[in-house]
Order: C-alpha cells, then sequence, then structure tokens
C-alpha cells in the first residue's frame, strides 16, 4: 500500500507567480454590482488554470472606502459589501484545495478615521493609552524634513482635529491617521490582528507603507533603525507560531535601501523591487538594455533566503519616484502625455494602454517579468491585456471590473450597469466586447493563453525563481542577454528590446549547446565562443544551457531513452482541454486503448475492438489540478462495454516520480507549454475532490451526462486522510480513506442502479459476517435517462487477506514441495464419479482445500440468502428497463474464432459444450460475488463482502451462484500459474500446478454441494452440473485470451492450451 503524501517547502515564495485580484472589482457572486468573495471562489478555477499559484487580494476589511479600503476600520472584519467572515474561510478553504496560496494586506502605518481606536483617541485626554495609539502634536512644525507623498492632494503630512484640539500625524490622506508603534499597546494590537488571519489559514502578509512606522525629528522619518527593529519583532512573532509564513515588504525606495527589509534573514522575506519597474518601459522605449543593467547591477546581494518581488503594473501608479528629475520627464513623454493619465509622481495606466496595446512588446515585458532574478506578480486583467479608463477619480481608472465576456457589464456582474461599483471599459480598443477571457480561451494563439503557456514554462524551470544572475555581452546595446544559474541547471535569456531586427554575438562557453526551451529546437554551434542570433522586433528566446552529452539535447529523442518509454502527447493549452479539443481524437485513438490493455480489470467486449471514444465525461475542481470523470466505451463487433476512469494531472519531477512508481496508471506524458504526466487518482487531491463531491452531494454537469452524487447513510466523512491507494487485481480501483471509509471506483459501468447494496442487505439478514455500509454514491446520468454506478464510498470492514493473495501464497507453497499423482487429475472426474480427491501429505495442499471448501459453502449460502430475501427479484425491479439479455454466447463464439491457433478438433468440442442445454443455462445467468481478489478474510474466514456490480447477464437467477463457482475455478488456475511463474518456471502446464488446482476447484464444488444439501437444495443431475461448470469455467478463460489486459490474456492463453492438451471433464 502507499500512502498519499506532499512535501511542503518552507522558501515557496520563491517558487511562486503571484496574481494580484481587487475582490471588488474581479467578479460579483451575487448580482448587486460589486464583486465579493462569493464571485472569487467562482473563478478560483480560472486563476488555477492561469497557472499562478498565490493569490494577493487588496484590502477586504471595513472601511470608509475613501481610500478604496486602504483606509481599514477595523482589522478583524469584513466589509459587508464583499460578503463574510464565513466566505472569507471558504476562499481560502477552497484556494489551499487547488494549491493556491493567499497573500492579504497588512496595513499597519495607518487607519481610517473611522476606525474605533482614532474615535476613543480623539476624544480621549492627552497622554491617556487611547491617546497615544496615534502621534499627535500641539503644532503642525515638526518632522518638516519630511516630504509629503501625495502631492496632488496634500499639502501637509499635519491635519488638525478640533475634537481633540491638536494635530495628528499622516504619511498619506488625511483621513488615514499614523498609529503610534513607540506605543506597545499598538504593536500587540496589531499581533493579534495578524493572529486572527493566520489562525484562519492566510499564508503571508504584503506589509503596505512599511518604512513610515516610526517618527524621528531631524530625519526623513523613513526606515529608521526602530522601524526595522519593529518588523524584526513580528518576524520572530510569526516564525515562533506560524512558521512557514511570509512577509512582504512594500517600501517604494532605491535597492540599496530596500535591502534593509531582509535584515539578516530576520525582517521580512520578500521586498518589492520598486526602481527595475520603470526601466523596464525605459529600456523597451529607448531601446537601450542600459537601464536595466544599470539599476540590477546596483542591486545588492540579500540573504539566501530572501527573494526580491517584481511587477510590471499593480493598482497604484507606475511610481516614478525611483528615478531621476529628467527620466521622470522622458516617462512621462513617452508613456503620459495627457495630463490625466498622471498622478502624484507616477502614471495611472494599465500594462497593455501604456505600451499602445503592441502584443509584441507586451508579450517581451512579460518574458522579462518571469526571467529576472525575483517572484513575478501579475495584475489582474493583464493576462487578457485590459485596459484602463483616465476618466475615473484617482487610481480607480487602473482598477476597473474584470472583463470575463463579451455579455453586459463584460460578464462581471449581472446587476444593471448604473448599479457597478465601477463601470467596465468599453472603448473599442480596450473594451470588454474586443478583450475578454471568454473569447481568449477560444483561441489557442490569444494572449491568455500564451501567458498560460509561459507560466507553465517558468514553473517547471525552479532556476527562474531561484537563480543567480549574470549579464552576457551582446556586441548590441538593443539586445539584453543574462544567464540564469541554479545548481547545475543555467538558463540563457536573449531579448531584443529594439522595433526592429536586431542582430547579437552572445558570448557564452565554447562547450556548451543551447536548446530553446519552448521547441526544443538546438540552436547552431557556437562560432569564435559566440553564439550568433538573429532577433525579430521585440524577439526573445529562451535557452537551456547544456553539456554536450546530456540527453536533453537531443530533443524528441529524449523519450525513448527514458526508463518508462511512452509517446508525449503534445498539449499547447491547459491539459483538460483535450477533452473537448482537436487532442481529445489522438487520446482517444493512440493512448485510451493501450492503456486500457494493461489493465488487469480491462476485458474488451469482443476480439476485435472498432472503437474507443471518450461518451462522457465532466471535470471536477478543487485541487492542485482539475480531475476528469470519464466513462469510455469501448465497442466491438459483438457488444460495447463502458468503462469509468478517474484522471488527473502531475507536473514536472512529480509526475515522472508517478510514472517511475506507477507506470500502469499512466495514460500519457503530457508534452509542451506544460510538462508531467495525464494518471488515474493516485494523488491526494484527486481523493479529496472525490470525497467532497461525494459528502456535499454534487451534481456535476458534463458533456453528453451529469455525474450526480448522492448521500446514503451518515454524515461522517469529513475528510479522512490519509488517502491510501490499495494494490488490487479487482475489477475497480479501491482508495481507502484512513481507517473509516474506502472510496470504490467500479471499473466495468452498467446501466441501473446499483444492486450491491441489496445484496449485502441479504446477507446481512443471513451471514454473521461485518458488511460494508454505503455512505454515499456517484452516478453518471446520460440523456437517455439511464442511470450508471461509477463510486461508491463505503465503510471499511478490516481483514488480514484477500482471496487473491492467499490462493497465489499457497500454490507457491504448494510447488516448492510438490509431489505427484498417480492418476491424472481432473476435478471434473472425480466429481462426477462422486469420490474424494486424492489425499496427499502436503500443509499448503490441505489449507487450500479447507479454504477452498469454506468458500464454496459461502456461495452457497450467499445465494440461497438472495433467493430466500427476493433480493434478486428487487434488484431486477431497480434495474427497470436497463435488463438486458447476456451476450456471453456471442462472446464465446467470438474468442473461438479469434484462437486461430487451436486445432479445429478441441474448437468443435468446445463450440459443442458451450451450444450444449447447460451451456446455454449458465450463460444466460451472471456472475455476482466476484472473483478471487474480492473475498477478504476476516476472523480467518473468507467472506464474500466485495460483491460484483460489473457483470452482465439475466437477473434474478435463481442458480444458487454455478456462476459464481466457475469464475472462481478460471482465478485458482490464474493464482497456480501466476505462482508458476514468480517461481521461475517456464512451463505453464507444469504437473504440480494441474495438482494444485485440481484439488482446489474439487474442494469448491464439494463445499458449495454440501452447504446446499444441507438445506434441502436440489442442483439437478451432476452431470449436468459438471457441464454447466465446465462452460463456465471455459467462457471465462476464452473471453480473458482475446479481451483480458496484456498479463491476464498471456495466463488465459496458456490454461486453455493445457485444457486443450489434457481435457477435463470428458467422459
Amino acid at each position: 500500500m502507499e500512502e498519499f503524501s506532499r512535501p511542503t517547502q518552507p522558501d515557496w515564495y520563491k517558487d511562486a507567480v503571484i496574481y494580484q485580484v481587487h475582490v471588488r472589482t474581479f467578479f460579483d457572486g451575487n448580482d448587486d454590482g460589486i464583486g465579493d468573495f462569493v464571485g472569487l471562489v467562482r473563478k478560483l478555477d480560472y486563476l488555477q488554470a492561469l497557472g499562478i499559484n498565490t493569490i494577493w487580494i487588496l484590502p477586504f476589511y471595513p472601511s470608509p472606502l475613501r481610500d478604496d479600503g486602504y483606509d481599514i476600520a477595523h482589522y478583524q472584519g469584513v466589509h459587508p459589501a464583499y460578503g463574510t467572515l464565513r466566505d472569507v474561510r471558504r476562499f481560502l478553504r477552497e484556494a489551499h484545495a487547488r494549491g493556491l496560496r493567499v497573500i492579504t494586506e497588512l496595513v499597519m502605518n495607518h487607519t481610517s478615521d473611522q476606525h474605533p481606536w482614532f474615535q476613543a483617541a480623539r476624544h480621549a485626554p492627552p497622554g491617556s493609552p487611547a491617546r497615544d495609539f496615534y502621534v499627535w502634536s500641539d503644532t503642525n512644525r515638526k518632522y518638516e524634513d519630511t516630504r509629503v507623498i501625495f502631492t496632488d492632494t496634500e499639502t501637509s503630512n499635519w491635519t488638525w482635529d478640533p475634537a481633540a484640539g491638536a494635530f495628528y500625524w499622516h504619511r498619506f490622506f488625511h483621513h488615514q491617521p499614523d498609529l503610534n508603534f513607540e506605543n506597545p499597546r499598538v504593536i500587540r494590537a496589531m499581533l493579534r490582528a495578524m493572529r486572527f488571519w493566520l489562525d484562519l489559514g492566510v499564508d503571508a502578509f504584503r506589509l503596505d507603507a512599511i518604512p513610515y512606522l516610526i517618527e524621528r525629528e531631524g530625519t526623513s522619518c523613513e526606515s529608521l533603525p526602530e522601524t526595522h527593529a519593529i518588523i524584526r519583532q513580528v518576524r520572530k512573532f510569526m516564525d515562533a507560531e506560524y512558521p512557514g509564513r511570509v512577509l512582504l515588504a512594500e517600501a517604494n525606495q532605491w535597492p540599496s535601501d530596500v535591502s534593509a527589509y531582509f535584515g539578516s534573514g530576520d525582517e521580512c522575506h520578500m521586498a518589492f523591487h520598486f526602481p527595475l519597474m520603470p526601466r523596464l518601459y525605459m529600456g523597451i522605449e529607448r531601446e537601450d538594455r542600459e537601464p536595466i543593467v544599470e539599476i540590477l547591477r546596483q542591486t545588492p546581494d540579500i540573504p539566501a533566503s530572501c527573494q526580491w518581488a517584481l511587477f510590471l503594473r499593480n493598482h497604484d501608479e507606475l511610481t516614478l519616484e525611483m528615478v531621476t528629475p529628467e527620466e521622470r520627464e522622458y516617462m512621462y513623454g513617452a508613456f503620459a502625455e495627457d495630463p490625466r493619465m498622471r498622478i502624484n509622481v507616477g502614471i495611472r495606466r494599465r500594462l497593455a494602454p501604456l505600451l499602445d496595446g503592441d502584443r509584441r512588446r507586451v508579450e517581451l515585458l512579460t518574458v522579462l517579468l518571469l526571467s529576472l532574478p525575483g517572484t513575478p506578480v501579475v495584475y489582474y486583467g493583464d493576462e487578457i491585456g485590459m485596459g484602463d479608463n483616465i476618466y475615473l477619480s484617482d487610481r480607480h481608472g487602473v482598477r476597473t471590473p474584470m472583463q470575463w465576456t463579451g455579455d453586459r457589464n463584460g460578464g462581471f456582474s449581472r446587476a444593471d450597469p448604473q448599479r457597478l461599483c465601477a463601470p467596465p471599459v468599453m472603448d473599442p480598443v480596450f473594451g470588454f466586447q474586443a478583450v475578454n477571457v471568454e473569447a481568449q480561451e477560444r483561441s489557442p494563439a490569444s494572449l491568455l493563453n500564451w501567458t498560460r503557456r509561459m507560466i507553465a514554462m517558468r514553473q517547471a524551470h525552479p532556476t527562474f525563481g531561484r537563480g543567480a544572475i549574470e549579464f552576457v555581452e551582446t556586441g548590441n546595446r538593443k539586445v539584453l542577454a543574462f544567464l540564469r544559474t541554479h545548481q547545475d541547471d543555467t538558463v540563457l535569456v536573449v531579448a531584443n528590446l529594439s522595433a526592429h531586427v536586431q542582430a547579437a554575438q552572445v558570448q557564452t562557453r565554447h562547450d556548451r549547446v543551447h536548446v530553446e526551451m519552448l521547441g526544443s529546437t538546438r540552436m547552431p554551434p557556437l562560432e569564435r565562443g559566440g553564439l550568433g542570433l538573429t532577433l525579430a522586433p521585440y524577439g526573445w528566446y529562451w535557452l537551456h544551457v547544456l553539456d554536450a552529452n546530456d540527453p536533453r539535447v537531443q530533443g524528441e529523442a529524449v523519450a525513448d531513452q527514458r526508463r518508462h518509454a511512452m509517446p508525449d502527447l503534445l498539449v499547447s493549452e491547459r491539459w483538460d482541454t483535450l477533452f473537448d479539443g482537436p487532442g481529445r481524437a489522438i487520446l482517444e485513438r493512440r493512448y485510451l486503448r493501450p492503456y486500457l490493455e494493461r489493465q488487469s480489470w480491462y476485458r474488451a467486449p469482443g476480439a476485435s475492438v472498432r472503437s474507443v471514444r471518450i461518451a462522457s465525461h465532466a471535470l471536477a475542481r478543487g485541487g492542485a489540478d482539475p480531475i476528469v470523470l470519464a466513462a469510455v466505451d469501448v465497442e466491438s463487433d459483438v457488444d460495447t462495454y463502458r468503462y469509468g476512469l478517474v484522471l488527473t494531472f502531475t507536473s514536472g519531477l512529480r509526475g515522472e516520480e508517478i510514472l517511475e512508481r506507477h507506470p500502469d496508471r499512466v495514460l500519457a506524458r503530457i508534452a509542451g507549454a506544460r510538462r508531467g504526466t495525464l494518471h488515474e487518482v493516485i494523488e491526494a487531491d484527486a481523493a479529496r475532490v472525490l470525497m467532497r463531491m461525494l459528502t456535499d452531494g454534487t451534481r456535476l454537469a458534463g458533456r453528453d451526462g451529469i455525474f450526480d452524487a448522492a448521500s446514503q447513510g451518515p454524515a461522517v466523512l469529513a475528510d479522512h486522510e490519509p488517502y491510501t491507494l490499495m494494490p488490487t487485481t479487482l475489477g475497480q480501483t479501491v482508495i481507502t480513506c484512513g481507517a473509516a471509509a474506502e472510496l470504490k471506483i467500479r471499473r466495468r459501468l452498467l446501466p441501473g442502479r446499483s444492486h450491491e447494496q441489496l445484496l449485502l442487505g441479504a446477507l446481512a439478514h443471513n451471514l454473521d459476517v461485518e458488511l460494508p455500509m454505503a455512505y454515499a454514491n456517484l452516478d453518471l446520468l446520460t440523456p437517455d435517462n439511464r442511470r450508471w454506478p461509477f463510486v461508491l464510498l463505503r465503510s471499511q470492514v478490516p481483514f488480514t487477506d484477500d482471496g487473491w493473495d492467499r490462493s497465489r501464497q499457497l500454490a507457491q507453497r504448494w510447488i516448492a514441495e510438490p509431489r505427484t499423482m498417480a492418476d491424472r487429475p481432473d476435478p471434473f472426474a472425480w466429481l462426477r464419479e462422486g469420490r474424494d480427491a486424492p489425499r496427499l501429505d502436503s500443509e499448503p495442499l490441505h489449507e487450500v482445500e479447507a479454504m477452498a471448501r469454506v468458500m464454496g459453502r459461502r456461495v452457497a449460502a450467499t445465494h440461497m440468502a438472495i433467493v430466500a430475501t427476493g433480493a434478486a427479484n428487487a434488484a431486477q425491479d431497480a434495474a427497470g428497463s436497463d435488463t438486458f439479455p447476456s451476450k456471453d454466447r456471442e462472446l464465446a463464439d467470438a474468442a473461438l474464432a479469434a484462437l486461430s491457433d487451436l486445432p479445429d478438433q478441441v474448437r468443435s468440442r468446445w463450440a459443442t459444450l458451450i451450444d450444449s442445454p447447460a451451456g446455454r443455462r449458465i450463460l444466460a445467468s451472471r456472475q455476482v460475488l466476484g472473483a478471487l481478489a474480492r473475498w477478504r478474510w476476516s476472523d480467518g474466514e473468507p467472506a464474500p463482502v466485495d460483491p460484483d456490480d460489473s457483470t452482465p447477464g439475466t437477473r434474478g437467477t435463481s442458480d444458487y451462484g454455478e456462476r459464481d463457482i466457475a469464475a472462481l475455478a478460471a482465478d485458482l488456475a490464474y493464482a497456480a500459474l501466476t505462482a508458476l511463474q514468480q517461481a521461475g518456471h517456464r512451463d505453464p502446464q507444469d504437473p504440480a500446478a494441474r495438482a494444485w488446482w485440481s484439488i482446489a476447484t474439487w474442494a469448491l464444488v464439494r463445499g458449495w454441494q454440501e452447504e446446499l444439501a444441507a438445506a434441502g437444495t436440489s442442483t439437478g443431475s451432476v452431470s449436468d452440473l459438471i457441464e454447466g461448470l465446465r462452460v463456465g469455467l471455459l467462457w471465462r478463460l476464452l473471453v480473458d485470451a482475446v479481451s483480458a489486459g496484456e498479463d491476464r490474456r498471456h495466463q488465459a492463453q496458456a490454461v486453455l492450451q493445457d485444457l486443450a492438451a489434457r481435457p477435463v471433464g470428458d467422459r
């Protein structure tokens, strides 16, 4: 058994891609015109599909909203327009379930003037604890060396309060008084607020306006030593009580000053690199790499545990505080000719309008954002090229509603347009009719899908987040080149900052090969120590720098050199689009059938398969990646079988690890923008999604069907962990959920309500064994009004062994010490003649005889219980119109025709046997109790606690289990053959294996007969009984020999060859 696990990483922020979102303008979940947490939860799947792994949300606390929430009126609440604390808890839970971390704002420096702390302070006497929560003065002449930040609206950092009879200090708007961090009560209050949100599950805080906490006369009142002492105190609290949580500093200063906020690795984990951002625009506008190179060369080294945060745009203006006056005027002239585009000391425009909507320039800056040292931050809407509205006041022009569709309000809200918190962009170039998520998701070449691919590529290469940088000479100032190196991995980034074609001679190492990362294309060899490149306007390269003998140099040949050879399935977008896009046909044709044929539970509906297609599917979201519930139809000349699959995707090295450990459960390698493996449920995230669907009673609409979950029992199923995959040969997948429950994913799907619980009900009244109890089930409802049982959630029954393992182990012990029999072993001859099997002095033989005898009795007792309680008839009624005649006869005929190696006389003899009255009778019945692996040992005895829900046939027959006995006899033959193979014997006709099987089969039938006789139940003539059992055994072997998975198919063919050479049961 293998337990699910997902490792944690304390420096997760180094591999993060952050998405900044404004709850107010992202998506309206209750149609009141204002975005909220309900809406944000609904869009988490979109964010997950984008490839980001961290969400930064702007302030959502109670506030008068005079500064869009940065004027906080209560630190431990939620603004009612955005929802409730319950909504926030759900958002955090759903985000974490998808592998997304959450950063919130911690505005430590100031509050709203409506905060109860300030209202109490202004009415409290001077020197009182309440008054000392803020900074007061009798004069506005203190701290005159301190600059005014918001020069457009504020003339001073002091404002007179008539109620207090004093001036209060504020570094920002006059309605945002600064807290007094020299008061220990303030620090304790702030730590209480932090603890509140950390306990709810917040992963990180962005420390807004952190340089301004402390004031000192004769200084700029910025970044004072006392401020750093407070940050160290906060960090110490976080590390002690909430390890793994992160502090992100907002300090708009020069790199040498900002680096102080890292301390010695004991202050903030991250800090924004403000000066780099305007220089990226300057470099692309001037067509000169120098502004970018120079600011990064001025950036000091930081502690190994720390990280810069990079951005192109955010919710504020494009700040120009960290440029020279000449550079500021240049930036205004280039990017903000209209005065309405300017605010404070910056430009209030979004990324795409700043670059005149030039897709090439947007892509180039995004590439640099993802390539340069640090963690990238993507501002909401920039992934689709959203525009802005410079006619709105303040910074609201870059905080307009997210553009989801071309419908009313851009899909942001169903409210009347006049009720919206802000008007959506409606101009002809950037308006929601032209730029929206829905349209771009349909176009593989859209900016949205390009951004997804780029984020996925960055996520696949930790070097971008963790590597050192080294600038490389190109011989052309218009071409920027640098190396990113982490451990033994090196990436070369080359970018043309010019609007024209440029040539570059990139100076790099002689003994290295360069492979383009998106297309795995090997670049031309080096010449005179340089890599000669020609770059298109605003063109760029990401090049893997590899040793000549590195297997990745060979590109597509790599797949053949990997341990598990498997063709790559190229996906240009998200992997889950495979099931609706053009890749679906490729998936069905090239991957699904080989995958099914590798499974021990698979049997084709005939010898000649015509097609394999996905008949119905739906995406269930809630984990790191969606899971796909799929019903797959396999069609042959004889019949069509439907199988159930639950698929998901794992990227990068983790995907290769899954392929290494579970090669038979991997459907395909995924290549392209995001690499990994497409596989069945193995990871804990996918198991949690299934569990949540079942416990919540989810109804999931999909393509050509609805997956409907319903609870059938006690709601005791919160989130049982660990999830453990059971290694089994069952015709199903079983995942145990802690110690109490198990998920049972059915493989062969049959229409009609499951009769399993009806059968277990009958057993509960007639057999003294512990049986599982159903908690919930998940069925597929198809457009033809059929119900296909798919997944069952039920209680676990403690057991020590299963029938397959027990039988195989006993066979191995017998083969290790074989005895020969005087006559040819034939269980059916012994039964027809009414004599016992030969007695041999062998402990494993005695054990298997006793085991098989008990199993035979249990088969008989179970079928008598079914008949007595009328469960079979109830099953018939529950199935309703889904009852259908067996096609087992046609399958047997097709198998005989397909086995061309059979001698004609053998084929004729078997065909006659199948066509006999006994053959027709048994092939009209169905297997109920399942194969050996479905029998569980409890209290030292086997019990049929896992009925077979996947074998078609006439329902309600009262044959007392003849078909079950025949199927168990076939399984005993497979167990004997498996034991031979594991012992290193090559001859499948080894007489020791035949002897073991014969005695076990004789004991199985004899126990069944004895139990029926004791109850006064007749099985008819012995001769007719033997003929029926022979047909049941033969049918199982024939069908497996042409239709089963590869291993079982070879075993069945070997047993048939043995039976052809040495028949059993013939007169």
